[in-house]
This record gives structure tokens, sequence and C-alpha cells, in this order.
């Protein structure tokens, strides 16, 4: 697995990361025909399809607030497709595409380069970013999870005006900083 692959399921919309179209602060609602084109592998980029299907990666919205908001996402990648080298160049690649405040890389390997332990973590001012090894019990695999997490409501309400600013047309984003311009 290369850098690349993931490029095409880990975007940055405005500075916000998007699994697909999948972005925090969206709603449940909004996110759900894509999650299921995502878990049926059968999205509208061919070559994310086949990545999906190739490595068995997963993409989960796993947390929500009370208004049924995303404030944490994830992506699971099997350990045997993903090396050292893999997590470290993307690791740098998200911290390159956001504004970082702070940040942490650990990793364990064995001689053949297999990942034993990983504590890595991005933070920004608006959410932070968490790669993790994580063994399902009860699926037998291990699997490289890379977690994209806001826990401030505040923040996560500005993530998603960005993200309803992001998922709609670029006429409608150059309307509002329009708008804006003119009312600052």
């Amino acid at each position: 697995m290369t850098y690349k692959e993931l490029d095409n399921l880990i975007t940055f919309k405005m500075g916000l990361p998007s699994l697909y179209h999948i972005m925090l602060g969206m709603s449940v609602d909004e996110t759900d025909e894509f999650q299921n084109e995502l878990d049926n592998q059968q999205t509208d980029n061919y070559n994310l399809n086949d990545f999906l299907k190739e490595y068995g990666v997963i993409v989960e919205r796993e947390g929500f607030t009370e208004k049924m908001l995303i404030h944490d996402m994830s992506v699971s990648i099997p350990v045997e497709h993903i090396t050292e080298h893999s997590i470290k160049r993307l690791y740098d690649e998200l911290a390159a595409r956001m504004n970082v405040v702070n940040k942490q890389f650990s990793i364990t390997t064995n001689a053949d380069d297999s990942i034993i332990d990983l504590d890595a973590k991005i933070h920004t001012d608006w959410f932070d970013v968490k790669f993790t090894r994580f063994t399902d019990e009860e699926k037998g695999m291990d699997n490289v999870v890379i977690s994209f997490i806001c826990e401030d409501d505040v923040n996560l309400d500005k993530l998603r005006c960005i993200a309803i600013i992001a998922d709609n047309e670029k006429g409608f984003a150059e309307e509002i900083f329009e708008y804006v311009n003119q009312n600052s």
C-alpha cells in the first residue's frame, strides 16, 4: 500500500479532513449514502473501490453528538498491508495539510517491519488525528486505525459550517466569502 492509494480516500476540503465525502460536523443523514457506498465498495471512484477491496480498508463514522453530528470518523487498514515507512509517510503528509499545534510519533516494529505498537497523534486547533494499532478480537484481525476526532462542541459547529460550504458547489463558497468580506 502506498500513500498515493490512501490519497483517494483521505482528502482535505477547505482544511477539513474528508473520508471520501464524509467530514467531521456532518450529520448522520448527510453521510448515510456515502457510508453505504464505502461499505459496499461501490463509490463513483473506481480506483477507490479497487483500493478498498484489495486491502480490506474499512471507513467508519464512529462518534455522534446528541444532534447526530459526526465527531469521530476512522479508517481501519489490516496491519499486514501497511509498513512503518507507509505509516510515517502518511503521518507526515497529513501533518503537512493541517495547521499543526503539536504532534507525536511512536512506532515499534519487529525485524520484518511488521507493526507491533503504534501511538501517533497530530493535534490541531479544531480536531485531532490519532494513529493506533488495534486488535479486533471478534474478527481475529490486527489493524492500523487512523481516527479524526473533534471533542469540542464549538469547534464541531465550525467544522459543520465548513463541511456545508465544502460540500456545495464552488460558487456557493465564493458567495459566502464575498458576503463575509462585505460585512466585516
